[in-house]
């Protein structure tokens, strides 16, 4: 091939080579409508309603760990998204996520299901992952949800779970939920255990509903776990 063809087809190789790069770069730093939509402008609106999603949870925690018979709470997509805004990131509880790179997480609700996304940067990566996910309590599995993968993708492209959800399980792991991974008409099931002492639960998760624009928790205290009445004090005896 004479030398002036040669240089010509490379350069239309890398010519191809460049455009495809830069295709493939627009793809994966797309962002979600859902996730932009999904965020909640700073204002005093928002930092109230992350309060009130923060209170909704707490409460519901002391209620669980005082053994309430009943103890739940309803929070709204607002709520959820407006708490990570204004202190997910303030909390321990994502300190293991930033490690792995992901952060801004914003959510979703609808019936059945949810969106997730939130920014995941490894450095050399960085895009937004979104999943379409189902979550529901596992049947005569006392405290166990199961969370179904529906969809993955990285900005616009398509992706395994995988590697993203093994991760995340490590992190779930070191809170003492157990997680296992199953395959379910192709797609990746997490079920994840929340109770480590599954022989003696003392509580029970009763319901978990995903509704439009809505999550609602439901438990209750078992009674065998209830705490023994305390004996009546005898009555004082003045001295004479």
């Amino acid at each position: 091939m004479p030398r002036p063809k040669m240089l010509l087809t490379y350069g239309i190789a890398m010519v191809l080579l460049a455009g495809a790069a830069t295709a493939l770069g627009a793809i994966i730093k797309h962002e979600p409508n859902f996730f932009r939509q999904a965020r909640v402008p700073a204002s005093d609106a928002r930092n109230q309603q992350a309060l009130e999603c923060l209170t909704k949870f707490s409460q519901m925690s002391v209620d669980k760990d005082a053994r309430q018979a009943k103890w739940g709470c309803d929070v709204t997509e607002a709520q959820m998204n407006s708490f990570f805004e204004e202190f997910f990131a303030d909390r321990g509880e994502s300190e293991g996520l930033r490690k792995l790179g992901v952060s801004s997480p914003s959510v979703v609700l609808e019936d059945d299901q949810l969106r997730l996304a939130f920014r995941y940067d490894s450095g050399w990566f960085t895009t937004v992952l979104s999943y379409q996910l189902k979550v529901w309590l596992v049947p005569k599995e006392p405290n166990t949800i199961a969370v179904e993968f529906m969809s993955a993708r990285a900005g616009a492209l398509p992706i395994s779970s995988q590697l993203i959800l093994q991760q995340l399980s490590d992190v779930a792991r070191k809170q003492e939920y157990k997680v296992n991974l199953y395959r379910h008409e192709g797609n990746t099931v997490a079920v994840i255990q929340l109770q480590p002492n599954e022989n003696h639960p003392w509580w029970l998760l009763t319901a978990l509903q995903v509704s439009s624009n809505k999550l609602s928790i439901r438990g209750k205290t078992l009674d065998h776990a209830l705490p023994a009445p305390q004996p009546k004090a005898p009555p004082a005896v003045i001295a004479k």
